[in-house]
């Protein structure tokens, strides 16, 4: 399975963290990514790679980073 990075971002677009888990494809990283988000206060989106790839990212709906 392929390995994502998850980057929990601040509203200043810096990140002091990263976590990494495998998954089957694109949505189930994504899908991770807004549980990720959830367990970081600080953080205003969660943004995902593969290797070198972006994935996307998921934000709060209430803030923009």
């Amino acid at each position: 399975m392929p390995l994502f990075t998850f980057y929990p971002c601040r509203p200043d677009g810096s990140s002091t963290a990263f976590e990494t888990f495998e998954h089957e494809d694109d949505a189930h990283a994504l899908a991770r990514a807004g549980r990720v988000l959830s367990e970081h206060d600080s953080a205003v989106e969660v943004v995902v790679w593969q290797g070198e790839r972006q994935v996307g990212a998921v934000g709060r709906l209430d803030t923009a980073c």
